[in-house]
């Protein structure tokens, strides 16, 4: 097939309508939230407004309408601008993300935290990082994680296998089923209400 630009088109648009006809094709609402008024929000669309109230918001406690919250955030404003200038890389660290980093260090009773940009971000860098310094690492992914571990997992291509949504009785079988040729072999699986990681395949620890 000769790849001219109206056969590019003619291909983006089959693969589109074919996400259309399998019901997959994604479509946004497009809300305005309304401050001081938590959880209303307006919905814009082709017909118009309407208000409606949003309960599948991370923001659920509200706190990015808080009084406290938003005169914290005029008055970094005022003291620092907006933005940061750039990534840690390019502009090292922002003193307030510092602070922030060793307030939710001390919280969790841990030595550091490292602020990321999203729960996303963090997930997918976390995982990938952890796979890279584990030669040998098998991952135990249930089958509905968010695709964000998906993506962390698949980084650096590890043996990998998938137990069914959050069955126990599954993931036995395949931590049992798998080989454990790495002394310091790290399994590990984890989804919203299951949790398990084996070490050395001697120490572990699981919730549910």
């Amino acid at each position: 097939m000769s790849w001219s630009p109206a056969n590019y088109q003619k291909h983006f648009a089959d693969n589109i309508d074919a996400l259309k006809k399998d019901g997959r094709y994604r479509t946004f609402a497009v809300l305005e939230r309304v401050c001081s008024e938590f959880p209303t929000a307006l919905m814009h669309g082709p017909k118009g407004s309407k208000r409606v109230t949003v309960w599948c918001s991370n923001d659920y406690l509200g706190m990015g309408q808080n009084p406290i919250v938003l005169q914290a955030m005029q008055d970094a404003l005022t003291t620092w601008g907006a933005g940061s200038g750039g990534t840690r890389n390019i502009s090292g660290n922002t003193l307030i993300h510092t602070q922030l980093e060793k307030e939710i260090a001390a919280w969790h009773q841990k030595e550091a935290a490292l602020l990321f940009s999203s729960g996303y971000v963090s997930n997918e860098t976390g995982l990938a990082t952890l796979i890279k310094l584990l030669p040998g690492c098998i991952v135990f992914s249930d089958a509905k994680n968010h695709a964000s571990m998906i993506a962390g997992i698949s980084k650096h291509h590890p043996e990998k296998h998938v137990f069914a949504h959050n069955n126990l009785s599954d993931l036995e079988q395949k931590l049992a089923a798998a080989h454990s040729d790495a002394r310091d072999e790290l399994r590990c699986a984890e989804a919203r209400r299951v949790r398990k990681c084996l070490f050395d395949g001697r120490h572990h620890c699981s919730s549910a």
